[in-house]
């Protein structure tokens, strides 16, 4: 039985799944997480010029390949931080087409997605939710190639593209590079590079009067490690740790844990 992975982003923008390998078709995945992050300061931030945040953040997120080639999947994501108590951050919804599948004989995996999503007014004056309207679309395509032995994959490569846009504001882009290995068919590692750049005119982030990163000029850098086992039946139960490496007009330093479990079930 070919188990297939979770992926995720740390605390960054939204937890779909993007890699470009879909699940067994008509079989549900259930990912519920939890994510810790703490960053001390706010790169160009002012009013007032320091600021740090604990964050908590619940993603509830649940697939369905429900096509041989078609792949949708529901979202919702609840969080608390240094400004806002627990609430509901992000509503969103993914649908990705499988349009190359190394798997069953081409050359690599590509996918194409759009996702769709909406923030709620108070989540819009917190510099920690890295969104940049209430109402966002994105569309993105990931590449990617896996390296096989015996029926199973061993270890695997892929990048991810994202260009979004809010109901306001300049676009933004969200590109990613993986690398993942398995052994002993229980256990996956993965290095990744997360980066999520706006493409507005502005260079500071006014912490008082904050109202999205919309008209900002940010960009930032994470690097991250993930390991997670693979059981037999019952899914996978994931651990995660990112650093951010380097920002412009966003949080800085930030580090983020995370514990994932994806239950894979069906109802045929």
């Amino acid at each position: 039985m070919r188990i297939l992975l979770f992926f995720f982003f740390p605390l960054s923008l939204v937890a779909f799944v993007i890699d470009p390998w879909f699940n067994t078709l008509a079989e549900f995945q259930l990912r519920p997480a939890y994510s810790y992050r703490y960053y001390p300061s706010i790169d160009r931030g002012f009013n007032p010029s320091s600021y740090h945040s604990h964050d908590h953040l619940i993603d509830l997120n649940l697939g369905l390949r429900f096509l041989p080639n078609w792949e949708a999947q529901m979202e919702i994501d609840f969080s608390q931080t240094h400004k806002l108590s627990w609430g509901t951050q992000m509503v969103g919804t993914q649908v990705r087409y499988l349009l190359l599948d190394d798997v069953a004989g081409d050359p690599v995996s590509l996918t194409l997605g759009a996702q769709i999503y909406y923030v709620p007014t108070r989540n819009m004056r917190d510099v920690s939710s890295p969104y940049h309207a209430q109402g966002n679309l994105e569309l993105g395509a990931a590449l990617g190639k896996e390296i096989d032995h015996l029926y199973q994959w061993r270890y695997r490569f892929y990048g991810f593209l994202g260009v979004g846009t809010g109901n306001r504001g300049y676009p933004y882009l969200r590109p990613l590079l993986s690398a993942e290995m398995k052994y002993a068919l229980h256990h996956k590692f993965q290095l990744f590079a997360d980066s999520y750049i706006g493409l507005g005119g502005r260079g500071e982030v006014n912490v008082d009067r904050f109202t999205g990163y919309a008209k900002i000029q940010h960009r930032n850098i994470d690097l991250g490690l993930n390991y997670t086992y693979l059981f037999t039946i019952w899914g996978a139960l994931g651990v995660e740790y990112a650093y951010r490496v380097y920002a412009h007009a966003f949080p800085e330093h930030a580090s983020t844990f995370k514990v994932e479990y994806r239950l894979p079930f069906s109802l045929f």
